[in-house]
This record gives C-alpha cells, structure tokens and sequence, in this order.
C-alpha cells in the first residue's frame, strides 16, 4: 500500500520590513520541529540554507522572533545568523493569559 503524498505546506504573505517598506515573506514548514517560519535565503559566507533553531514570542509585544542559523560554517567561525520578527494583532484579554502563562513557566524553572 503506497502512503499518502505530503501536502506540501508554503505560502506567502504580506510583512513591513524595518524600513517600513512591503515586502512579500514565504512561510514554510520546518523539518526539524514542523513549526511555520519564513524562509531566509542562504548564509553570505558559505552559501548554504540557513536553518531555524528556535522561535521566541515576546509576550509584551506580541512579536515572534523567528531565529536562523548557517550549518555550513564551522561552529566556531558560525557569525552569520538572521532574525526574522512579526507581530501579531493581539487583545489584552489573550495578552494577559499569555503573559501569566509565560510567568508561571518561568516560575516553574522553564527549560
């Protein structure tokens, strides 16, 4: 029995770069946690795919920080990292309980 082709998950959408300029993003899904981050492009120095290592929301602010790193260089010389941050439109009702959510991981000992 043959399984069932992957739906391949890509789509582009609408952002404001830090220069308050349009511009079009492609979100992707991560083959690492499965998670959907904008794609990047590839690192300068070696040429190859930068690669999501995590993504941090700021519970104040609403942004997500959609962090990349470069696996072709050596760990050492490793320099080049780009960070992606959205915001979302966010109600203080859903902000509270994000924050108190925040409050009472860290209190617990987070990671």
């Amino acid at each position: 029995m043959e399984e069932p082709k992957k739906k391949k998950t890509e789509f582009k959408l609408t952002a404001v770069d830090r220069y308050n300029k349009v511009i079009e993003v492609i979100v992707h899904e991560c083959l690492d946690c499965r998670e959907l981050v904008p794609k990047v492009g590839d690192c300068p120095q070696c040429g190859t795919a930068y690669k999501h290592t995590r993504t941090v929301e700021d519970f104040k602010t609403g942004f997500l920080h959609y962090i990349f790193e470069c696996n072709g260089c050596p760990a050492e010389e490793r320099k080049a990292q780009k960070i992606i941050k959205f915001t979302e439109v966010v109600d203080e009702s859903r902000l509270n309980i994000r924050k108190n959510l925040a409050d009472d991981f860290l209190k617990s000992g987070g990671y």
